[in-house]
């Protein structure tokens, strides 16, 4: 791959070059990175990491894959502006909510489109990534942005109907997850335990936990059942989250958020 042409320079754009980073055999000065806003933040990134700062969006034009990280209301003014400049090149996307039929519309199918949502864990190269293609992808494009997306975590392509889903399960997932967190811990505090030491437990109960379930191939359920002994201590908490209806708000919770990313996704995509 000779060049990545990456629009935008926040978190996101930082997460994929920080990851993509990592490959030896690829040459970071070959990451051109634009960015509206913010001059200085290209400036870091250049020091930091050692791509180079693009001059204007013509520099597209040589690009392979082009890395959409730019908010969902941009992404229309972002294409548009990219049109002149498109000749069979990679879109892929980070826009969260829009479509790949409206990125294909914009750029009157000048370039292939995948369409991701990856989530905030990618800002240590442990994300989860839901990935659509576009029907004009091909099986080698694909393999490409698979190779640099799981350089910032694991990859699952799906079928676009299920973006919606993935962005409430998976991308909205680390809030739910925290929220979840940030009970234990107020709780393990009102138990007498210091803020500090609440944290640290947490924090490796979580990691650890997750690390048997992959390691042990386990479903959560599995798990579950493994550490519940009858009348101990752990089956006197579940039932306690069951009785208050725990389950069915976190289903509840997944559709509100499938919901709005279905919503944003028809908002951002209507012309003004």
């Amino acid at each position: 791959m000779d060049k990545i042409f990456v629009l935008g320079a926040g978190a996101m754009a930082e997460s994929f070059i920080k990851g993509v980073s990592q490959d030896p055999d690829f040459a970071v000065d070959h990451i051109y990175v634009i960015n509206r806003h913010r001059p200085e933040r290209l400036v870091e990134l250049q020091r930091v990491y050692g791509v180079t700062p693009a001059s204007s969006m013509e520099e597209a034009r040589g690009a392979n894959v082009i890395v959409l990280t730019v908010k969902p209301y941009d992404v229309r003014a972002a294409l548009r502006e990219l049109l002149p400049y498109l000749d069979g090149q990679i879109i892929i996307s980070f826009a969260a909510g829009i479509p790949i039929s409206f990125m294909e519309e914009i750029t009157e199918r000048r370039a292939h489109v995948i369409r991701t949502m990856p989530n905030v864990p990618v800002a240590v190269l442990e994300g989860a990534i839901a990935m659509a293609v576009g029907e004009s992808v091909d099986a080698k494009s694909v393999d490409v942005a698979k190779r640099l997306l799981e350089k910032l975590g694991i990859v699952v392509e799906l079928a676009e109907e299920l973006m919606d889903a993935a962005t409430a399960f998976s991308g909205s997932g680390p809030g739910f997850v925290s929220y979840f967190l940030e009970a234990m811990e107020d709780a393990a505090v009102g138990l007498g335990f210091s803020a500090e030491m609440a944290r640290q437990l947490l924090i490796q109960t979580v990691v650890g936990t997750a690390k048997v379930l992959e390691e042990w191939g386990l479903s959560p359920a599995e798990l579950k059942a493994r550490v519940t002994s009858p009348n101990g201590t752990t089956h006197a908490g579940l039932t306690v989250l069951a009785d208050r209806g725990m389950g069915e708000a976190i289903a509840h919770a997944l559709v509100e958020a499938k919901r709005r990313s279905k919503e944003m996704g028809e908002q951002f995509t209507k012309e003004s």
